[in-house]
C-alpha cells in the first residue's frame, strides 16, 4: 500500500503550524525535512507530522524552536535500521530522505561508517544465510554504490600524488575500493576510482601512463587473491598496497604487496618522499 502523504495546507490544519513557520524552520533548522513533487511542492509524510505536533506541544510548554528541534533529535537517535527496512521495502525516495537526513545531521565519514557498512553487512549476511534475494542484495548494493560514488564527486580531485584505485582480477565486490576512494581524497590524496577488476597488465600500463605514484587493490572476499600468482601484483606502481577484508599481510606478501589496514597508513606512506 502506498503510505500518505500530505500537503503543506494540510499539514497547516493537522498541526496549527502555519506555513510560513514550516519552511522557516525548515531553511533554518533543517526541520522537517519533506520530499517534494517535479513541480516542487512539499509533500510530508505521517511521521513528520506527529514529530510536528510533538514540536508544537513543547512550544507550548515554553521551550523555543530550537530547543523543541533538538530534544526531538536527541529522543529520535539517528540509525541505520530504518534505511535497511525502506531499501528491503524498494521504498526508494524514503530510503533518499533516510540518507539525506542522516547525511545533513551526521557529516559523510559517519554515515558511510554508522550507516552504509552496517547496513551492507547485514544485507551481505541475510543474503548468505538465504534469507534475502539476489534483487534484494543488488538493490541496496546499487543505492549504497550510487550514494557513495555522489560523495566522491562532490569531494572533488586534491592536488598531489596520483594513487589509483580497483579490486583484484575476480573481484566484482567494489564498496570497499569505492569506501577507500572516499577516505583517502578526505585525507588530500588525489584518488582514482578505476571500477572493480581490472586486469593487471591494463592497470600497469595505465598506472605508468599517468605516472601514479600508488596502486591500491581492496580485497572483499580471498578466493580471488589465492589464484593469482606469486608476485603479481609487484611493479604495478611504485607503490602497491593490498588491503580488505579477504586480504592478509601474509597474501600482501605473497603477491608483492604492502598490506594497508586503514586509509590513513596508505595516506602516510604515499606522502613520504622516502618511499618513491
Amino acid at each position: 500500500m502506498t503510505r500518505p502523504l500530505y500537503t503543506i495546507s494540510e499539514v497547516e490544519a493537522l498541526t496549527g503550524l502555519s506555513a510560513e513557520v514550516l519552511r522557516q524552520w525548515e531553511r533554518r533548522y533543517g526541520f522537517p525535512r519533506p520530499r517534494r513533487t517535479p513541480g516542487g511542492h512539499r509533500l510530508y509524510s505521517p511521521e513528520e507530522v506527529e514529530a510536528l505536533r510533538r514540536v508544537k506541544a513543547w512550544l507550548e510548554a515554553g521551550l523555543s524552536p530550537r530547543a523543541a528541534i533538538l530534544r526531538l533529535e536527541r529522543e529520535n537517535p539517528l540509525e541505520p535500521t530504518p534505511l535497511k527496512e525502506a531499501l528491503l521495502a524498494g521504498e526508494m525516495e524514503r530510503a533518499e530522505r533516510l540518507f539525506r537526513q542522516a547525511l545533513r545531521a551526521l557529516g559523510p565519514e559517519e554515515v558511510l561508517l554508522s550507516f552504509a557498512v552496517p547496513i551492507l553487512q547485514e544485507v551481505g549476511r541475510l543474503w548468505h544465510e538465504g534469507r534475502l534475494g539476489v534483487a534484494e542484495e543488488h538493490l541496496v548494493s546499487t543505492f549504497m554504490r550510487a550514494r557513495v560514488q555522489e560523495l566522491l564527486d562532490l569531494l572533488g580531485h586534491p592536488a598531489g600524488p596520483l594513487v589509483l584505485i580497483t579490486t583484484p582480477p575476480g573481484e566484482r565486490h567494489e564498496i570497499g575500493a569505492m569506501f577507500t576512494a572516499f577516505f583517502l581524497r578526505r585525507l588530500g590524496v588525489r584518488a582514482v576510482y578505476l571500477g572493480p577488476d581490472t586486469p593487471l597488465g591494463d592497470l600497469q600500463a595505465y598506472a605508468r601512463r599517468l605516472g601514479a605514484r600508488a596502486v591500491v587493490l581492496s580485497a572483499l572476499v580471498s578466493d580471488p587473491l589465492r589464484s593469482l600468482p606469486v608476485g603479481c601484483l609487484r611493479g604495478l606502481a611504485p607503490l602497491v598496497f593490498l588491503g580488505g577484508q579477504g586480504a592478509s599481510p601474509e597474501e600482501a606478501a605473497r603477491l608483492g604487496a604492502r598490506y594497508a589496514r586503514t586509509p590513513e597508513e596508505i595516506a602516510e606512506e604515499v606522502r613520504d618522499e622516502k618511499t618513491a
